[in-house]
């Protein structure tokens, strides 16, 4: 009598806890992989999600390398101490602070880095004929900037050179740092079509921020993490001031919404892990009015089931 009586007990206690796990917030969730690309684009054609798992940079996990190319123009020039400076105290920092943090998600990334040398031949310095823009507002001025690099670098393309450094560095996921010796704001270059062709994406950074200096480690890690898909969880525009308010409530303390001169201060939350592919699914609370709605014209929200369960 009293083993079916703890046989029953532990039967309980069983039901219990798979009761107890369906309702531990996991139903807050709807997987990613639900969605088809248009439903991550407003009707006027911005990509609300960020750009999700397109591009040449597609989720960060697995196998990724990070190369920064230090690239001189009409008016900056790198030197060996610059170039030191930049990558040991703001570069290889942040690539500190993404493999931590994946660890800490429980993400296999083996993130591998380093920058593209021309010791073997200075005839081949990195360089773009012109003035490199130093916004993302003038980033139109300089579209050719990837393309310029590659042929001083001696290839006939980027297509090219980026094949060929897939090749040399085994590893198909390459996220490209060029920057420059000079003030100014950091911004990727991010494949934005749902068209099947992946676009090399890359970001443009600079050795000084004009407007958070002491800050540029987290604003490194800010435009690496837009290569893989984060959107800015601030208003850039002037269009979001709901969903700013939202995103300070919800995430106050994500690298895609503020800045820090401690960049371990901050943190990569549920929907910016879920837009780089750590995550396949997408969190409830921004399937909401403040989220979607913009301040200037009715827009279109996702076309998903927000009550689906995340082990459907």
């Amino acid at each position: 009598m009293n083993k079916l009586k703890r046989f029953f007990l532990c039967f309980v206690c069983f039901l219990l806890s798979l009761l107890l796990t369906a309702c531990s917030g996991d139903d807050t969730y709807s997987k990613i992989t639900d969605f088809t690309p248009h439903t991550f684009v407003y009707s006027d054609g911005v990509a609300d999600y960020g750009y999700y798992n397109i591009g040449n940079c597609k989720k960060l996990v697995g196998d990724v390398y990070s190369l920064v190319i230090f690239l001189d123009d009409d008016e900056s020039g790198w030197n060996e101490e610059a170039r030191s400076v930049f990558y040991s105290m703001r570069f290889e920092p942040s690539i500190s602070f993404i493999t931590e943090k994946a660890k800490t998600h429980g993400v296999k990334l083996n993130l591998k880095y380093g920058q593209y040398s021309t010791k073997q031949d200075t005839s081949k310095k990195p360089r773009y004929n012109g003035k490199v823009e130093n916004s993302a507002e003038k980033a139109i001025n300089n579209l050719d900037i990837f393309s310029q690099t590659a042929k001083t670098l001696g290839f006939p393309n980027k297509e090219v050179m980026h094949a060929y450094l897939q090749n040399y560095t085994g590893v198909e996921q390459i996220a490209y740092f060029i920057v420059l010796n000079k003030p100014g704001r950091a911004y990727a270059v991010c494949d934005t079509t749902y068209d099947g062709a992946d676009s090399i994406e890359f970001v443009v950074a600079f050795s000084s921020d004009e407007y958070a200096n002491r800050a540029i480690g987290s604003s490194v890690i800010h435009e690496m993490l837009h290569l893989f898909g984060a959107t800015d969880l601030y208003d850039s525009t002037g269009h979001y001031k709901k969903r700013e308010r939202l995103c300070k409530k919800l995430y106050p303390d994500d690298i895609m919404r503020k800045s820090s001169i401690n960049p371990d201060s901050l943190s990569i939350g549920r929907l910016t892990e879920c837009l780089i592919g750590w995550s396949d699914y997408f969190p409830s609370e921004c399937d909401c009015p403040e989220w979607w709605e913009t301040d200037y014209e009715e827009t279109h929200r996702p076309h998903y089931n927000s009550s689906e369960e995340a082990s459907s």
